[in-house]
C-alpha cells in the first residue's frame, strides 16, 4: 500500500525547463556559442556535473564550462530577482495538495540544487506540504542513479515499496525504476525511452489525468 509519494520539481511541478534553456543560451552567446535545443535536451534531468560533460562534447574542451554554468545561475537569478514567472505545470499544485490532504507523507527529489529548490518552493507556497527535500547537494551520485530517491525514502522512513513517483525526465524516471518504486511519468521535453515505458507504472500527459486511476495508484 502506498503510504509516500515523492515529487520531482523541474519539469514536473514547475514550468523551469524552458526558462533554464532561454539562460543557458544567453550565457553561451556571450562567448558566441550557440546552445542547441538538442544539446538542451541531453542535459535535461540530471546533475550539473553530468551536463557539464555533454556541453564539453558538444563545444569542446575549449570552451569555458564552468563559466558558463556561473553565467546561467546570474542569469536565472537576475529573472527570479525580477520577478519573473515560474509557473505550475498543469494539475501540479492540485496534485500535492491532493496526497497531502489524503495524508500522504510527501517527499521531493530534484536534481536541482537546494538553494533553488528551496527558493521555487518557497516563492510558489508549496513548501508546507513536503516532509522531506532532497537534492543534488545531498546525494554523489546523481539521477539517473537511484540514490536521490532511495535518500529521499529513508528521510521519510517509507519503505520502497511505499513509493509512488511522479517524474517528467527519462533520467529521473530511471532513477525511480531502478530505486523499485511505483514510478508515474509525465513527460515534458523528452518523450519516455522504451526501458521507461516498459517499466513505468502508468504515463501520463497532465497531473490533471491522475485521478481515475487515484485507487490503482494507492493500493
Amino acid at each position: 500500500m502506498i503510504t509516500t509519494v515523492i515529487f520531482d520539481m523541474d519539469g514536473l511541478l514547475f514550468d523551469t525547463e524552458l526558462i533554464y534553456f532561454d539562460c543557458y543560451q544567453k550565457a553561451a552567446a556571450e562567448d558566441g556559442l550557440d546552445f542547441t535545443y538538442e544539446l538542451f535536451e541531453s542535459c535535461v534531468g540530471i546533475s550539473r556535473e553530468d551536463a557539464a560533460r555533454f556541453i564539453i562534447q558538444h563545444f569542446g574542451p575549449q570552451a569555458d564550462i564552468h563559466k558558463m554554468h556561473l553565467r546561467t545561475s546570474e542569469i536565472f537569478e537576475a529573472y527570479l530577482a525580477a520577478d519573473g514567472d515560474i509557473p505550475f505545470r498543469p494539475g501540479a499544485k492540485e496534485a500535492v495538495e491532493f496526497f497531502y490532504n489524503r495524508g500522504l507523507k510527501l517527499g521531493l527529489a530534484s536534481s536541482n540544487i537546494t538553494k533553488w529548490v528551496m527558493f521555487l518552493l518557497e516563492k510558489k507556497g508549496i513548501k508546507k506540504f513536503f516532509s522531506s527535500v532532497t537534492t543534488s547537494n545531498d546525494v554523489s551520485h546523481p539521477k539517473p542513479d537511484p540514490e536521490v530517491y532511495l535518500k529521499s525514502a529513508q528521510k521519510l522512513g517509507a519503505d520502497v515499496s511505499q513509493c509512488l513517483v511522479f517524474e517528467d525526465s527519462v533520467a529521473g524516471a530511471t532513477a525511480a525504476i531502478t530505486a523499485r518504486m511505483r514510478t508515474c511519468v509525465v513527460p515534458q521535453i523528452k518523450l519516455p525511452t522504451q526501458y521507461v515505458r516498459e517499466n513505468a507504472f502508468k504515463i501520463y500527459r497532465s497531473l490533471k489525468d491522475i485521478y481515475p486511476d487515484m485507487e490503482e495508484l494507492l493500493s
